[in-house]
């Protein structure tokens, strides 16, 4: 009797269950189920993940007889929703082929997509997307001081808005660029944008981004990455200045400072790259007015100091640009054609991440939609696939590391022709 109650139990709840949409009905699961074995009908999509608000393709075939001219209709339900809707209808080619094209700013939460017709219903393809998150504070490349007189604000906005989303502020700790430790947080305010204060207090390198973590509706989401130099403030009593910072890995640069009351006294330079000590790497005399300078051309992040006369000058730190080239196999294709973009970066930076970016869709910055990695002789090839048309901007970023500081390409404007729906792929 006791198994009897709770199989009546069991029905009952499914019933509920049933009639509250969270499962689908009879009815339901007769309406998704395709009515004729002989027809079957794909999807893909051109992103999965993406970027909030990034345009997208969907494609497929609708394979079996008489499959020319046939509705398709898309439908989709947006996490947390319980059903599905129809949202968009096209129809197949001669071939049984279709294309849908979603357009930007449409796509922005996770969601699941279906295609259906009168004979086929596809497989159900979970898109899963990321915030579109910005990064802004100094300029990218410039040199900050350590201490607590010379805090940095860092400033951005997060898409879609979600007001009190933690924002988490993260620093590189490894040389692959593939790792990230955090050093402050915020919050989301209610128009989308957030404000971090920070206090460096290490010289050294600094590749600095945001994070917003992930919910049911959103993937964890980087920003953009920005590049420092952190040096301690000055020694007045003994100075060192760069003539340029950054620079290229390879370029000279010029490090002078005064010895204050030091004429014709000898002043030595001293250097450290990641996990060393410092060493002597150079010798001057201190001219008449206790002006000094060396010529150096480091490869890799470089902290120096100067020492003379019993007084040392602040830690400069001096942040060495990774060379990066980079062609693009083609900038006008159709829809469904491949692009390659391929070059070098020096120095050797096998095995390093490096990513293909694509400029926001309000021209301000670019996010990553690929992720590769440095291959042998320190060269990489990316290759992307493009099935949505329109004008795209893409360049080719390497993250910085302790060792070196990230470079950008120049970017790269590809026209995307609207192709035929079979030229995208069955």
């Amino acid at each position: 009797m006791m198994r009897k109650r709770k199989a009546t139990g069991a029905v009952a709840i499914g019933a509920i269950a049933c009639a509250m949409g969270l499962v689908p009905g009879a009815a339901e699961a007769a309406k998704h189920s395709s009515p004729n074995g002989r027809h079957n009908i794909s999807i893909h999509v051109s992103e999965n993940p993406v970027v909030a608000g990034d345009q997208l393709a969907i494609w497929g075939r609708l394979k079996g007889p008489n499959n020319g001219n046939r509705v398709v209709t898309l439908w989709h339900r947006i996490n947390p929703r319980p059903r599905f809707t129809p949202i968009q209808r096209v129809r197949t080619d001669a071939n049984g082929f279709y294309a849908i094209f979603r357009p930007d700013g449409i796509v922005r939460s996770n969601r699941n997509w279906f295609v259906r017709s009168a004979r086929a219903r596809s497989r159900t393809l979970h898109e899963r997307v990321r915030l579109l998150v910005t990064l802004t504070g100094p300029a990218d490349g410039s040199n900050l001081l350590t201490g607590p007189m010379h805090s940095t604000t860092f400033t951005g906005t997060v898409s879609p808005a979600d007001r009190g989303r933690g924002v988490l502020l993260q620093r590189q700790d490894s040389d692959r660029g593939n790792r990230w430790h955090t050093i402050h947080r915020g919050r989301v305010a209610a128009d989308g944008s957030y404000s971090i204060k920070h206090t460096f207090r290490v010289p050294g390198s600094a590749n600095v981004r945001v994070l917003v973590r992930a919910t049911r509706r959103h993937l964890a989401s980087p920003s953009n990455v920005v590049a420092y130099e952190i040096s301690q403030a000055q020694n007045p009593q003994l100075t060192l200045n760069p003539s340029a910072d950054p620079i290229a890995a390879g370029q000279s640069v010029t490090l002078s400072g005064v010895l204050a009351a030091g004429a014709g006294q000898p002043v030595m330079l001293y250097a450290k790259t990641r996990g060393s000590h410092f060493t002597q790497v150079a010798q001057t005399t201190a001219g008449s007015n206790g002006g000094y300078s060396f010529a150096q051309s480091p490869l890799f992040n470089t902290i120096y100091q100067a020492r003379a006369a019993g007084k040392r000058s602040a830690q400069l730190f001096e942040g060495v640009k990774d060379v990066l080239t980079a062609s693009v196999s083609a900038t006008t294709v159709s829809t469904g054609d491949p692009i390659t973009f391929s070059g070098s970066v020096a120095p050797d930076q096998t095995g390093h991440a490096i990513y293909l970016q694509r400029q926001n869709p309000d021209g301000n910055g670019f996010h990553t939609v690929k992720i590769a990695f440095v291959g042998s002789g320190s060269t990489y090839s990316i290759t992307r696939r493009l099935q949505a048309p329109g004008t795209k901007v893409f360049r080719v970023f390497i993250p910085g590391g302790p060792r070196n500081q990230g470079a950008a390409s120049d970017p790269f404007t590809i026209t995307v022709n609207q192709g035929s729906a079979e030229s995208l792929g069955s």
